[in-house]
């Protein structure tokens, strides 16, 4: 019985020491990622001053969650994750943010996905922003810095041990890595002088943060190619009401759609349907799209 008792308490100290051990292993791992640093080059930017700019960066913004959504209604930061397993994630007051950094910075941090300091920011969809054009970039921030500082959270990453799991398993990514992922991936789309290009841009620049890269969804959000599945009608009733085939209303789709995608100019509608009608392999002739 003694004997018995010494091996189950020697069993239960192996394990605590185990668990100690692993759990030291994946911070250690984890913070190593988190402490990368990567030289990514500092583009100066044109951010324009004339009022159609800041009218067109607003509507861009609101097309690309910066505003109404990630960081608050009205840009003041909010609280994009609070779970102690997985993590706490605010995304800043953007009012602050124009101000503390040079446009530059700005730029790097939204298209690279890299800090003034060298490290890579955490839980912002960069790869998706990557491939913004200098010239909306700098109608955007035109627009935010049109608006008067206003109070709000700042921002906040505090990692729980899924998160860091995550990242030493490579579930998740820092965002700098996803850019040069996106990177890797932009041979994919057509290239200037293409018809398909605009709409190509703008499924690289709205589409992406959900659907992935190279737009063959995930966990939650299927590959583009069901676009194939709607007239042009019915997609346009998707992007400006949220309401899917069958008057569905779609758990995150939806709310994005009458959010973000309303936004969208119906020449821009038309574009995107067209790049997606094109990347599932329909030409336009095809009857899918009456």
């Amino acid at each position: 019985m003694l004997r018995s008792l010494r091996w189950l308490r020697l069993g239960c100290l192996s394990g605590t020491v185990l668990l100690v051990v692993g759990s030291l292993s994946i911070y250690l791992l984890s913070e190593r990622i988190r402490r990368r640093t990567y030289a990514e080059p500092v583009v100066a930017i044109v951010v324009p001053g004339d009022s159609q700019s800041i009218v067109e960066g607003q509507r861009l913004a609101a097309v690309r969650g910066c505003s109404g959504g990630c960081h608050g209604t009205e840009i003041e930061g909010g609280v994009l994750i609070d779970d102690p397993l997985l993590a706490r994630v605010i995304a800043p007051n953007l009012t602050a943010a124009v101000r503390r950094y040079s446009d530059g910075d700005l730029a790097r941090i939204i298209r690279q996905g890299v800090r003034p300091d060298g490290h890579s920011v955490l839980g912002m969809p960069s790869e998706m922003f990557s491939a913004l054009s200098d010239g909306d970039l700098g109608k955007i921030l035109a627009y935010l810095k049109s608006i008067p500082p206003r109070s709000g959270l700042g921002p906040e990453v505090h990692l729980g041990p899924v998160a860091r799991v995550g990242l030493v398993t490579g579930k998740y990514h820092p965002a700098a890595e996803q850019v040069r992922r996106a990177r890797r991936l932009s041979e994919s789309y057509p290239g200037p002088g293409d018809s398909t290009a605009p709409g190509a841009y703008l499924a690289r620049t709205s589409c992406t943060e959900c659907h992935g890269v190279d737009l063959r969804g995930g966990d939650r959000a299927p590959d583009l190619r069901i676009a194939a599945g709607y007239s042009l009608d019915a997609f346009t009733r998707l992007m400006r009401q949220g309401k899917a085939l069958g008057d569905r209303e779609l758990p995150m789709m939806s709310p994005v759609a009458r959010q973000r995608f309303s936004h969208f100019t119906d020449e821009e509608l038309r574009a995107l349907y067209r790049y997606l009608i094109a990347r599932a392999g329909m030409p336009d002739s095809s009857p899918i799209r009456r």
